[in-house]
């Protein structure tokens, strides 16, 4: 910190004022420090302590294995080994799921973002849950997204653009694209209350009821 240019202050002022944020800056570095090192060694400790569980029922399931080796218990083994195997088929099939779920949401939410920037920026909040409800993403063999947009339980467009070109013919969205006249996402009429227009945003709950149903 340079306090130099600072007027009035004497020598001795500045080096006072300069070591004592030197010795703050200081003591705040050092607490960063220290609550990083708590951090680590509270990640570590947890790491660890899941790391001796999974080590431990490893552990227990070769000595099973093992006891019924020795006691030569075919059937045990055949049971034994086909809960292991119905237990990592599940795992995988739960991390396969996650996965799945996360990709989807990922590719959905594109989607959304995009489809979003058709609309006007007073409209934006008000739509994203109905357009939500209408994206629906699925993957063909080859692992790729195919988006449809759906209303009514009927596709309407398999892509954006179609999605842009029937939402201009549909009177709950056309008002609420980009590009409309001023009469439309710009500016709004207050149909209930007889009001001259107003922006959206200053509309009562009741007033943006009444209009989205007109």
């Amino acid at each position: 910190m340079d306090i130099s240019k600072i007027e009035g202050l004497t020598e001795e002022q500045q080096a006072a004022i300069t070591a004592q944020f030197n010795a703050s800056t200081e003591g705040l570095r050092n607490k960063n420090a220290e609550l990083l090192s708590e951090k680590k060694e509270i990640q570590g400790s947890i790491a660890e302590q899941q790391q001796i569980a999974e080590d431990a029922r490893l552990a227990a399931i070769k000595a099973n294995e093992d006891a019924l080796k020795a006691a030569g218990d075919v059937e045990g083994l055949k049971s034994h080994y086909e809960a292991q195997l119905a237990e990592q088929t599940a795992s995988a099939n739960e991390s396969a799921k996650l996965a799945n779920e996360a990709l989807l949401s990922r590719d959905k939410g594109a989607v959304l973002n995009s489809a979003l920037g058709l609309i006007h920026d007073d409209y934006k909040e008000l739509a994203s849950a109905q357009l939500a409800g209408m994206i629906k993403v699925v993957y063909n063999e080859d692992k790729q997204p195919v988006t449809t947009f759906e209303s009514g339980g009927k596709v309407v467009a398999n892509n954006l653009q179609e999605f842009e070109g029937w939402a201009k013919e549909q009177p709950a969205f056309k008002r609420i694209l980009n590009g409309v006249d001023s009469s439309g996402a710009g500016t709004v009429q207050a149909r209930a209350s007889g009001s001259t227009s107003k922006p959206y945003s200053e509309l009562s709950l009741s007033e943006r009821a009444k209009l989205n149903n007109n």
